[in-house]
């Protein structure tokens, strides 16, 4: 049987001791709260990020750690929010928070190990996501494992004195096993 939570780079785990603590200091890397958050960002305390996995038997959201295979090293999180069952989708969410960990493969080994948990798991049909027009990086890692852009807010977003489009992403389950088969 398939284990859906591990990837070839990353493994999908639980929230430990330490990890809340760790997101409340990451939460000030560069480049990162201006691409999370689509409104004014209000920083995270260690036991709020601790709330945000604290339920484990919400079917409304699953949300993981991210760590990496080599030496089971924090990389960061990704959560499915938003999940409903009877129309089977969810909308995902994901963050690599330390720059020195962006551009290793790590977030699209993270994005097909989530989208394995969704669909081989849950049995979801489609998962989706939003992201700003300017966040070049996650664009290019969403569009390598499959998702498919299906709308454009057109100037969703005020950043730096001017008006950003927030594009809409989704993925079908067919179309991410039809990816997999590829590779």
């Amino acid at each position: 049987m398939k284990d859906v939570v591990q990837g070839n780079l990353v493994h999908l785990t639980e929230m430990r001791d330490g990890d809340a603590e760790w997101l409340q200091d990451t939460q000030w890397e560069d480049g990162l709260l201006r691409n999370l958050s689509a409104d004014a960002f209000h920083p995270w305390t260690a036991a709020e990020y601790s709330e945000l996995a604290a339920e484990p038997d919400n079917n409304e959201r699953f949300f993981f750690m991210i760590r990496a295979n080599a030496d089971d090293g924090l990389l960061g999180w990704v959560v499915l929010d938003d999940v409903y069952f009877k129309n089977r989708r969810a909308t995902l969410g994901i963050a690599l928070p330390v720059v020195s960990d962006r551009g290793q493969g790590f977030g699209e080994d993270a994005l097909n190990t989530i989208l394995s948990f969704a669909f081989n798991e849950l049995g979801l049909h489609k998962v989706t996501l939003e992201v700003n027009a300017n966040n070049l990086a996650a664009i290019h890692a969403y569009e390598a494992v499959g998702f498919v852009r299906e709308g454009v807010n057109r100037e969703g977003v005020f950043q730096d004195g001017r008006w950003l489009d927030l594009y809409s992403y989704g993925i079908l389950d067919r179309e991410w096993q039809s990816a997999q088969v590829l590779k």
